[in-house]
């Protein structure tokens, strides 16, 4: 009886253990998939691995980490060897540099646009996963009440003091609160001084440096955030330039092609559109959008590998593109967007005609961000605030960011 007793409860046990290494092994393999953004990117990248969930059985947990704390999160659990699977990122750490598998024979067999992402030592590391660009939104109901037109095409694109003088106009004969707004952020600035004939901040004999015209266009930034045309309070105090034009009281808002989802589902109180944006010595808007990294030591590097294989095969990939409302960054992709279409004309006729400086600035900066010995994101988007609130002036903020780049760049 005893025997027979101690049969059974061995047996017990082994059923429990058994229960809970099945259980280890199915929550070994979810994968964490982190991902900062809006409610309409975050809903595309969930749905779609919901979809691969369901194909392979394979669970991808996506997390969600605001936007401000990715980079610090994700550095932290490197540092302490519990990186996640991979994540949807726009900047880097110099702590990841050595800590990101090559994707190049995925993004190869995927007809990926390698020149959008980031290789480091002829590897891929950080293949584009959607391309996004600056662009011009304006509220067509003031410009309509102010008898103000605006290009409808490419031959009537107007120069940035046509635009100011388009502005004022709009402010005296409407209600119109503000002439303008631009995010706070100097992926949006760099567009404006490159349309200025900037060519960004560059190396040259170890030392970076800039152009005259950077200088001009940055003074001409300032002078325009004068609480008319501009107000301070969203680069000073980062009130929010999104709701800022929602409220229908600013003329034009100077963001990028992630907003035309949002506009189209929930701008209802007035009528808006992309239009053409001002330029001064050349068109050029500033490419944008997010990479895609799997890390290296996660434990399931192959997992992550097969999850982005599948995610960039083309009928996911131009799945994905449409329930985001992303720019594709695949050659052979063709969406077909649910809103906003004439919207996505006008920011792929930018991208088209655009001086070539924006992407090569972008890429070369963002991968100073995974090389250098320490960061030097918001090298720009810093020193122009400290020049907004008086603390320094144009000369000072030339020679600061100058230094920042230069510091960040020396071994």
């Amino acid at each position: 009886m005893k025997k027979c007793l101690f049969i059974v409860t061995f047996l017990v046990f082994t059923l429990l253990l058994s229960a809970c290494s099945a259980s280890s092994s199915s929550q070994d393999e979810k994968l964490q998939f982190y991902v900062s953004g809006d409610t309409v990117e975050g809903s595309a990248l969930t749905t779609m691995s919901k979809k691969y969930t369901e194909e392979t059985g394979v669970e991808i947990e996506v997390v969600d980490i605001p936007y401000a704390d990715m980079g610090t999160k994700i550095t932290n659990m490197i540092r302490s060897k519990d990186a996640p699977a991979l994540a949807r990122v726009t900047g880097f750490n110099p702590v990841w540099n050595g800590q990101l598998l090559d994707l190049s024979d995925i993004a190869e067999k995927n007809n990926v646009n390698t020149d959008l992402g980031i290789t480091v030592d002829g590897e891929l590391i950080a293949p584009p996963l959607d391309l996004t660009a600056v662009g011009m939104f304006i509220n067509t109901d003031l410009f309509d009440e102010a008898g103000v037109p605006y290009p409808t095409s490419e031959e009537e694109v107007w120069t940035w003091d046509e635009f100011i003088n388009s502005l004022e106009t709009v402010l005296e004969k409407t209600d119109a609160k503000y002439g303008m707004v631009m995010d706070g952020s100097e992926h949006r600035l760099n567009a404006f001084l490159y349309q200025h004939g900037s060519n960004g901040f560059y190396e040259e004999n170890g030392e970076f440096t800039t152009n005259d015209q950077t200088k001009d266009g940055i003074q001409k930034f300032a002078d325009l955030n004068d609480n008319r045309i501009m107000p301070e309070s969203v680069w000073t105090s980062g009130e929010d330039a999104a709701s800022m034009f929602k409220s229908g009281l600013v003329a034009a808002y100077m963001s990028g092609s992630w907003q035309i989802t949002d506009f189209s589902k929930n701008i209802t109180d007035f009528a808006w559109k992309s239009v053409y944006m001002p330029y001064e010595d050349v068109r050029a808007t500033n490419l944008g959008g997010n990479y895609l990294v799997a890390f290296d030591g996660s434990g399931q590097e192959e997992e992550a590998k097969a999850f982005i294989d599948w995610l960039y095969q083309k009928e996911n990939y131009e799945e994905l593109a449409s329930l985001g409302g992303y720019l594709p960054v695949t050659d052979d992709a063709e969406i077909e967007y649910e809103v906003g279409e004439e919207a996505y004309t006008v920011y792929q006729n930018e991208i088209a005609s655009s001086d070539p400086v924006a992407n090569l600035q972008r890429n070369e900066m963002v991968k100073q961000q995974l090389v250098s010995k320490r960061s030097a994101s918001n090298a720009i988007h810093d020193e122009v605030v400290k020049l907004l609130n008086d603390e320094i002036d144009i000369d000072q903020t030339l020679e600061n960011i100058k230094n920042n780049f230069t510091d960040a760049n020396k071994e």
